[in-house]
């Protein structure tokens, strides 16, 4: 490890103190851009430390182009909405993705016909809980990590209990909730359609 000089300690000592976020606000930070960016919490945490990182680093090793304005937290965010917007640039939306799931378009295709059994339709309605933990459920865990929509989020893992109240509990996620009302419109479908016996 290099020996820092008295100048690059008190920068470094300045960076960390700008850094500073009460009250849990690194972890309200890397939640607030999980969803402005739809990426998942840990990616985000790994670009806000990788930011962190890349500016020490410059303070240890290219000190001599360093200023307030390097060590600011200001220059730290850009850093780091710079680097997600990149990561953000090939996001699809949830419903994009959706559509290209097989068991969601299996679901569909029989949404247009019909049904012939009840094991039909448990298996019909298995697939479309497993598009939904996919598509949705899994992917809004990611970037719910650990709070308390989380924890709320683990009690409708599945597509039938994903009713309008349950949807609005999570309003701060549009994308998602669009598919998973799309979701629970096919699933009360299923289960409300004749069989063709």
């Amino acid at each position: 490890m290099t020996h820092l000089t008295e100048q690059q300690e008190a920068a470094m000592a300045m960076f960390k103190e700008n850094l500073h976020l009460p009250n849990g606000g690194f972890h309200k930070l890397i939640i607030e851009l999980s969803k402005e960016f739809q990426l998942p919490f840990q990616k985000v945490r790994t670009v806000l430390k990788n930011a962190q990182k890349d500016i020490e680093r410059q303070i240890r090793e290219d000190f001599s182009n360093v200023d307030e304005g390097v060590i600011s937290q200001a220059n730290w965010v850009n850093i780091i909405r710079l680097n997600l917007v990149e990561l953000a640039e090939d996001n699809q939306s949830v419903i994009e993705k959706l559509k290209l799931n097989p068991k969601y378009q299996k679901v569909l295709e029989a949404t247009k016909t019909s049904i012939a059994s009840e094991d039909e339709r448990d298996e019909l309605i298995e697939e479309l809980i497993q598009a939904y933990e996919k598509e949705v459920f899994k992917p809004l865990l990611a970037m719910l990590h650990t709070t308390k929509l989380y924890w709320k989020l683990m009690l409708v893992d599945e597509t039938c209990k994903m009713t309008e109240e349950n949807r609005e509990k999570f309003s701060d996620y549009p994308q998602h909730m669009q598919a998973a009302e799309h979701l629970y419109s096919l699933d009360q479908k299923l289960r409300s359609m004749p069989l063709t016996q």
